[in-house]
C-alpha cells in the first residue's frame, strides 16, 4: 500500500470515518521521528497514538494504532493519520525537503536535562501538590533525615487517605494500585541497611495490610496477597546472619511484642505466621524459653469449640517445631501422643508407624481418628485411605475389599480398579451388583461415581438409558453413543433443544441455543439442522430476536 494512494486499500467505512476525523481537526498532533517515520496523536472517544512509516516511493513500510481496533488491518485512526501525512508530503520542496515538517519531539530526558535545577523544583513541587502520597512516596525514597519511621507512617496514611476518599472504602477497581503503592513501603524496608528500621517499617506495613481487610474490596485477593508478601518481607529481614547480637535480639522481641497486637483478633492465621517467624531466633536459649512460654499462655484448653481447637493446633504445631530441633525424640514422641486429638499429630505418628511398617498400630490409630472425627468427611476420608494401605500391605483382601467400596460410595473413585482387581473372580455379578446399587444410591456423589463407573466400563446402553433420565447429558454423550444408536440419538438431542427453547426468553440465551444447534448438526447433519431451524422458526415467530439468531445459522 502507497501513500499516495492509500484510499483505493481501504474499506469505505473506514476511509470515510478517517477523513472525517482529518477534516474534524481530530489530528490534534504530529511530529517526524527521522526522514520516514512519522507520529501523529488522533482524538477519538479516547487519545490515540499512530506510528506510520514510509519508505523512498511512498510505501508504507509500517503502520500501528494503538486502539482497540481489531477487524481489519487498517483502523479510522490510521486513515486520518495517512490524509495527514499526505498533506505534509505534497509540501515537499523541489530539492526534496518538507517546508514545515515537523521536527523530531524531544525526549522527556533531553527536556528536563535543559532545565535548572530551580526549574526542575518547581516542575517537582507542582505535581506533588496534587499528590499527597507521591510526595511522601519521593520522601520516603530520597530522605535519610533519621525520619524515616515517621515518614513510612506519614506515606502510608495519605495511600490510605488517596484510596479510601470521601466514602471511606477502597472499591475493587482501586485495589491493584492502592497495593502497588504501599509496596513503595516495603521497597523502603527492604532497602535499608538498619535491619531495627527495616523491622519497624515491616511492621507498620503489615499491621494497616491486615487493616485494609475491614476497609477494601479484596474479591481478587490483593489485599491478602500484600499481607503474605510482607510477612514473606520479615521473613527475609529475619533470616539476615549479619545482624549482631544484640540487634538480633531486638528484632526478635519486637515481632514477639507485636504478635500480641489486638490487629491480629479474628486473623490469627496471620499472628501464627509472625510466630513461626519468630523461630528463626530461637537458637538462643532466651529467646526459645521466651517464645515457649507465649505460645502456651495463647492456648485455650477450656473451649472446645471448632475455631479455638484450629487455633490451638497451630500453636501446637509451632511448639512441636521447638521440641523436634532443640528438644530430645523422647520428648517429642511424648508430645505426639499428648495430643492425638488434633488431626495433624495423628497423621505425622502415622506416618511414624508406616515408615516402622507397624500396619496394626496404623490401623488402631485410623479407627480411633474416624470415631473421633466422625463429623468431619474430609478426616474420616484421610484415615480410611491409611487404614486401607495398612490392609493392603498385612493382605487383608476382605477388610480390603469392604473398606474400598466404602471409600468409592464416599466419592474417591480411584479404589474401583482395585476393587474390580479384587472381585476378579466373580467380575460380571460384580459390575451388575455395584453398578444397581450406584444407581440406587442418592446424592451427587453416587451419580458422579456412577457415571465414571459406566464410562470405564463403556456401557454405552447403560448411557443411553440414563440421557434418557437426564437429557442435559447427551450433549456430553452423544458421540460416544451416535454410532450404535444413531436415530435415538439424534432425536434425544432434538427433543432437549426444543425443551430449552421453550424457556427462553432474551437474546443471550437464543444465542446459547443456536450453539447448541450447531454442536447437534454434526451429530444429526445439515439437514436436520434446517428441519429443526424450520420448525423453530415457525413456533417462535413472535420472538424476533430469537428469529434474527436463528437466521444467522445458515
Amino acid at each position: 500500500m502507497n501513500i499516495h494512494n492509500f484510499e483505493t486499500h481501504i474499506n469505505k467505512t473506514i476511509l470515510d470515518r478517517g477523513f472525517n476525523y482529518y477534516m474534524g481537526g481530530r489530528v490534534v498532533e504530529s511530529y517526524g521521528l527521522g526522514d520516514d517515520k512519522y507520529v501523529f496523536y488522533i482524538e477519538g472517544s479516547d487519545d490515540y497514538e499512530v506510528t506510520v512509516e514510509v519508505g523512498e516511493n511512498g510505501d508504507i513500510l509500517y503502520s500501528e494504532c494503538n486502539c482497540p481496533y481489531d477487524f481489519g488491518p487498517v483502523c479510522k485512526h490510521e486513515a486520518a493519520a495517512y490524509f495527514q501525512l499526505v498533506e505534509i508530503l505534497n509540501q515537499m520542496t523541489s530539492n526534496g525537503k518538507v517546508n514545515g515538517k515537523p521536527s523530531r519531539r524531544a525526549s522527556l530526558p533531553e527536556v528536563l536535562s535543559a532545565l535548572s535545577k530551580d526549574e526542575l523544583l518547581e516542575i517537582i513541587i507542582d505535581i506533588v501538590n496534587d499528590d499527597e502520597a507521591l510526595e511522601n512516596s519521593l520522601i520516603v525514597k530520597y530522605s535519610n533525615s533519621g525520619q524515616e519511621l515517621e515518614s513510612c507512617q506519614q506515606l502510608i496514611n495519605a495511600i490510605v487517605r488517596k484510596y479510601k476518599g470521601r466514602n471511606g472504602f477502597i472499591n475493587y477497581r482501586d485495589i491493584g494500585a492502592f497495593t502497588s503503592e504501599m509496596e513503595s513501603v516495603a521497597e523502603k524496608a527492604r532497602t535499608t541497611q538498619n535491619p531495627l528500621l527495616a523491622v519497624d517499617i515491616a511492621l507498620l506495613l503489615l499491621g494497616e495490610a491486615i487493616n485494609a481487610f475491614q476497609y477494601a474490596d479484596d474479591s481478587g485477593g490483593d489485599i491478602g496477597s500484600l499481607v503474605m508478601e510482607t510477612l514473606e518481607l520479615i521473613t527475609e529481614i529475619a533470616a539476615i546472619q549479619s545482624v549482631k547480637a544484640h540487634q538480633r535480639t531486638e528484632v526478635f522481641e519486637k515481632l514477639l511484642s507485636f504478635s500480641d497486637h489486638p490487629i491480629f483478633d479474628g486473623w490469627e492465621d496471620f499472628r501464627m505466621d509472625l510466630l513461626e517467624i519468630c523461630l528463626e531466633f530461637a537458637d538462643d536459649a532466651i529467646h526459645r524459653e521466651q517464645l515457649r512460654r507465649i505460645m502456651e499462655s495463647m492456648l485455650d484448653e477450656e473451649s472446645s469449640d471448632r475455631y479455638t481447637n484450629y487455633k490451638n493446633e497451630r500453636i501446637l504445631q509451632l511448639l512441636f517445631q521447638l521440641i523436634e530441633q532443640y528438644g530430645t525424640q523422647e520428648e517429642a514422641e511424648q508430645f505426639i501422643h499428648g495430643h492425638l486429638q488434633f488431626s495433624s499429630f495423628r497423621e505425622e505418628l502415622i506416618n511414624q508407624c508406616m515408615q516402622k511398617k507397624n500396619y496394626h498400630k496404623v490401623i488402631e490409630l485410623a479407627l480411633e481418628g474416624e470415631m473421633q472425627d466422625e463429623p468431619y468427611r474430609g478426616l474420616i476420608a484421610k484415615w480410611k485411605k491409611f487404614r486401607y494401605i495398612a490392609y493392603k500391605c498385612l493382605a487383608l483382601k476382605e477388610e480390603q475389599q469392604k473398606l474400598a467400596k466404602e471409600l468409592l460410595f464416599d466419592g474417591e473413585f480411584e479404589y474401583y480398579q482395585d476393587l474390580k482387581e479384587l472381585a476378579s473372580e466373580y467380575q460380571c455379578d460384580f459390575y451388575l451388583c455395584l453398578k444397581q446399587e450406584l444407581k440406587s444410591g442418592k446424592g451427587w456423589d453416587a451419580r458422579r461415581i456412577f457415571l465414571k463407573v459406566i464410562e470405564t466400563e463403556n456401557d454405552l446402553e447403560e448411557m443411553l438409558e440414563f440421557v434418557k433420565d437426564n437429557p442435559s447429558y447427551i450433549e456430553e454423550y452423544a458421540e460416544k453413543l451416535v454410532k450404535p444408536f444413531k436415530e435415538e440419538v439424534i432425536e434425544l438431542y432434538k427433543k432437549y433443544i426444543e425443551s430449552i427453547a421453550r424457556d427462553s426468553s432474551n437474546r443471550r440465551e437464543y444465542r446459547i441455543i443456536c450453539q447448541k444447534i450447531k454442536r447437534y448438526t454434526k451429530i444429526a447433519g445439515k439437514t436436520k439442522q434446517e428441519e429443526l431451524i424450520n420448525q423453530l422458526k415457525d413456533l417462535y415467530r413472535k420472538r424476533p430476536a430469537f428469529i434474527d439468531e436463528l437466521g444467522k445459522m445458515k
